[in-house]
């Protein structure tokens, strides 16, 4: 669960930070964000090789291989920064590529520790997509706050680039809301035993589920409003204060969401 957890987060970083416009980023914060990639990478696969040794499964072998690619292009990130306000086309496409590779690591994990838990292939499509939304909310908040910080030694930075991130944090956490509701519902339609078992384990662990929902979509989405509002008066400080909190509970939320997943087979 932990190596799924940094996968995510490390991909979401990168595939988010792609998204922005380099040009209005400072160069330095760019290396930043690149060097933070390339240490989560460095850790995931240890950890990985640690405990559950070499590669077995094609899914293990496949995880290895985008963990490799995420490593090598947070890499060249590293390398690149200081061109990437010049490169910016090309600069994008080598930062949303390590991303999608990260992700995909993340991925290829889930669904090998989780593959006997599923209960039907409803829930393994359910696992792609709640895997993806996960990555983005992490990666959005995550480098939001990095950016906020930022703000301090950048003075001259525009305020364009924290205001595209606190817009992806926003739609993200609308849409895990979103999901939860349509996974939950998808739970009972296929059938009631899903959907039993499903709820059976959400009465029965209420901790973690008040975990993933309360502190992981409700009062996450109330800081994203909060930064939201903040990053339209221009006030960098708060925002980065308030991204602060919100990326702990969008983390606690997160690890929450997958020790469900273990418990009732089902995303949430």
């Amino acid at each position: 669960m932990f190596t799924i957890f940094i996968e995510s987060l490390a991909g979401g970083m990168l595939a988010v930070f792609g998204t922005a416009r380099q040009e209005q980023v400072a160069w330095r914060f760019v290396r930043l964000v690149g060097v933070l990639v390339f240490a989560l990478a460095a850790l995931a696969i240890a950890w990985e090789a640690r405990a559950h040794g070499l590669p077995v499964q094609n899914t293990e072998i496949a995880a290895a291989v985008c963990s490799a690619a995420l490593a090598l292009n947070a890499a060249a990130v590293v390398l690149a920064a200081p061109l990437s306000w010049r490169l910016t086309a090309a600069f994008r496409v080598l930062c949303i590529m390590g991303g999608v590779a990260g992700i995909a690591a993340g991925l290829c994990l889930s669904l090998t520790r989780y593959s006997e838990v599923l209960r039907s292939p409803t829930a393994d499509g359910l696992l792609i997509v709640s895997h993806l939304l996960g990555s983005i909310l992490l990666g959005s908040v995550t480098v939001a706050w990095l950016l906020g910080h930022a703000y301090l030694t950048a003075t001259k930075m525009t305020i364009a680039p924290l205001m595209h991130f606190s817009r992806v944090l926003s739609w993200a956490v609308a849409a895990r809301a979103a999901f939860l509701v349509l996974s939950l519902g998808a739970a009972w339609l296929v059938g009631a035993e899903g959907g039993q078992a499903v709820s059976a384990v959400i009465y029965n662990s209420w901790l973690v589920t008040s975990l993933r929902i309360l502190m992981g979509i409700v009062v996450l989405g109330v800081f994203a409003y909060m930064v939201a509002g903040c990053v339209r008066i221009r006030s960098t400080q708060s925002a980065t204060g308030i991204l602060y909190f919100g990326s702990v509970f969008a983390y606690i939320g997160e690890l929450a969401g997958l020790q469900l997943i273990q418990e009732c087979g089902w995303p949430l």
